[in-house]
């Protein structure tokens, strides 16, 4: 697994009553500490044509404690897994099964059906899966114990089996120090080979994932690769430590959806990684009001370093209505050198309260990428490497080709009398166009804080076209940092004017006024001739 450093996260979010969750008061199904438990549910709904299993009606003796995975008298619970994996083994397209998880159980691994057609439906409180000491494997997958090793088999990806349904139940991970939990292997994310995951479903279309709950994962909560047609709603998932992604695709995979989710990861919260699995593209993806305590709210990447000969694509991602807190930046767009052009294109992200160093981290070359009505916070222990919208990845420093930025209505919101910029651009890299359509840096009232040096801070790289159609001027001292036009191929917009800040003159699109920088008076270019605007 191509993975970089992280930073630990600490702390946990309590979800709130929109997601489904009840108030704290279930007992043993109270898994992990200040994580709500599930709302009691019935079961399914019957379906022509599906079996249904109780796990109780199976032998399971449904005698753990979610908690610690100990029975009600405090001693070792009974391992529920060769039961279930037995029971469900029989599920094909013209049988498919559903398990009823009326209970809590230990196990050591399921391991159900490659090819799908099976489902986990529990009863919402109290019901669900501990994760035995020493299983040295997933909590949850389809396939045999060693389908999984190695994580990253590489191309080509194999056909997909279809239909998956999780809902309504819980898993606690058991992460443990890497010798006392899930993983003995000396780490506690897992093996060499493969580390080791809550959720893990492989080489499928057609999954659904429901008010599911995830907690203390050795690494990913959940983990999908090859897949397609997922939807991912009403989930809670909370672990902390190295590696603890919270919902990670590894490629391909394609049509995803994920709604009122709470994710609280010491990694990325969403990964979408196209080298990883079996490796390939990544599209059409729309995350819709969710909330996020992570490193990232979401990880987009296309090359390995390990790989630089294979580069994918990221395409048509919609962020709607989320909110978190982020250690880096909401958006990593990139991991290594060597992407195509345009190699993460069609990211558009609208509606969201992000507090975070930045919005967006920039390492690979992009298409379009769109972000509007964001209100950005900066999170102030990472002060000291420079707040800003976007700017360029310290691991960027080959340089690359970005093609546009559009902000729309973006807020910043200054906490502390330190600089700040819409973008800070370095290691040689280049973008087509940024274009501004209402930005405004806010201070708190009655604060008398220091105006930010500059808008665009173009310490090395260039642009080929600076928009500005609306913006507040208010608190950002300059248009771009000193120096920085030399870089900027040509500036334009409706809002220019407005903005009192002076341009050079051989930076001025045709038919733009501004304030020349040469007169101090407000002029316009006809024709590539300075004239005097009225």
């Amino acid at each position: 697994m191509d993975r970089r450093s992280f930073v630990r996260r600490a702390g946990l979010v309590a979800a709130g009553s929109a997601l489904g969750y009840s108030p704290m008061g279930c007992g043993a199904s109270e898994i992990y500490p200040y994580i709500p438990c599930l709302s009691v549910v019935g079961p399914p709904t019957p379906v022509a044509g599906m079996t249904y299993i109780r796990a109780s009606e199976i032998g399971c003796a449904l005698d753990c404690n979610l908690a610690n995975g100990l029975n009600s008298h405090g001693g070792p619970a009974t391992d529920d897994a060769p039961r279930i994996n037995a029971a469900m083994a029989g599920a094909t397209a013209a049988n498919p099964i559903t398990l009823i998880v009326d209970g809590s159980a230990l196990i050591s691994g399921l391991f159900l059906p490659a090819g799908g057609y099976w489902s986990i439906a529990g009863l919402g409180c109290g019901t669900g899966f501990f994760i035995k000491a020493g299983t040295n494997n997933d909590g949850i997958h389809n396939g045999g114990p060693a389908a999984a090793v190695p994580s990253d088999p590489g191309p080509p990806a194999p056909a997909r089996g279809s239909s998956v349904s999780l809902s309504n139940f819980a898993v606690n991970g058991n992460q443990g120090n890497g010798l006392n939990g899930d993983s003995t292997t000396g780490m506690p994310q897992g093996g060499t080979l493969t580390w080791y995951f809550g959720i893990n479903l492989m080489n499928l279309n057609n999954i659904t994932i429901e008010n599911v709950v995830v907690v203390n994962s050795p690494s990913y909560h959940i983990r999908l690769s090859n897949v397609g047609n997922v939807v991912v709603s009403g989930c809670l998932l909370s672990s902390s430590g190295p590696n603890t992604d919270g919902i990670h695709f590894d490629g391909p995979a394609n049509d995803i959806s994920i709604s009122n989710c709470n994710i609280t990861a010491g990694d990325d919260g969403i990964a979408l990684n196209c080298p990883e699995g079996h490796t390939g593209n990544i599209s059409r993806v729309t995350v819709t009001n969710c909330t996020f305590n992570s490193y990232s709210l979401m990880r987009l990447y296309t090359i390995s370093g390990g790989n630089p000969g294979l580069t994918y694509t990221i395409d048509t991602v919609a962020v709607t209505g989320c909110s978190g807190t982020f250690s880096l930046a909401a958006f990593l767009i990139g991991q290594s050198p060597g992407s195509a052009p345009n190699s993460v294109t069609g990211l558009v992200v609208s509606k969201c309260n992000l507090i975070a160093a930045a919005v967006l981290d920039l390492a690979a070359s992009f298409g379009s990428l769109s972000f509007s009505d964001v209100t950005l916070t900066p999170y102030l222990p990472y002060q000291d490497i420079g707040f800003a919208f976007a700017r360029t990845s310290s691991t960027s420093g080959w340089g690359y080709m970005g093609g546009s930025v559009s902000i729309e209505n973006l807020v910043f919101n200054r906490n502390g009398n330190y600089p700040v910029a819409a973008l800070i651009l370095e290691y040689g890299s280049t973008i087509g166009q940024v274009e501004f359509n209402g930005f405004a840096v806010e201070d708190p009232p009655g604060s008398s804080y220091s105006a930010v040096p500059e808008l665009v801070n173009i310490e090395s790289g260039s642009i080929g076209q600076l928009v500005l159609d609306a913006l507040t001027s208010t608190h950002i001292a300059a248009p771009v940092s000193a120096g920085g036009f030399t870089s900027v191929g040509s500036v334009s917009g409706a809002g220019v004017l407005a903005t009192g800040w002076l341009f050079p003159d051989a930076v001025m699109a045709n038919g733009v006024p501004y304030l020349s920088a040469s007169t101090g008076l407000p002029s316009i270019k006809l024709g590539g001739v300075v004239e005097p605007y009225p």
